[in-house]
């Protein structure tokens, strides 16, 4: 909880406090769920998608075409159990597609 207090509060020990509210089931395990993601799919597939978020177990991921949303809708079973069982503990329940730009 926050102190009243006249004088602002420095915006840095703000975002340190937000940073540790965070998920703490999914929060550091951006590297390891991303590499999953690349180990689970083929690697043409890699240069059109990007991994964006997780919330509530559900990984989000960014392609760069409905073409691509498409393909990867019809193996998105086969691509959650293997992200599955490279994870481990870290748990993802979906994946959701939507089209976004890849960098």
């Amino acid at each position: 909880m926050r102190k009243k207090s006249n004088k602002p509060e420095d915006i840095g020990d703000i975002i340190s406090q937000v940073i540790k509210k965070l998920d703490t089931k999914t929060h550091g395990a951006r590297e390891e769920i991303v590499a999953a993601w690349h180990k689970a799919i083929e690697p043409e597939a890699a240069f059109h998608t990007k991994p964006v978020a997780i919330k509530k177990n559900i990984l989000t991921v960014e392609v760069d075409s409905s073409s691509w949303l498409y393909i990867l809708s019809l193996k998105k079973r086969n691509i959650l159990g293997a992200m599955k069982k490279t994870l481990g503990d870290v748990e993802i329940e979906d994946i959701r597609f939507r089209i976004g730009e890849i960098n």
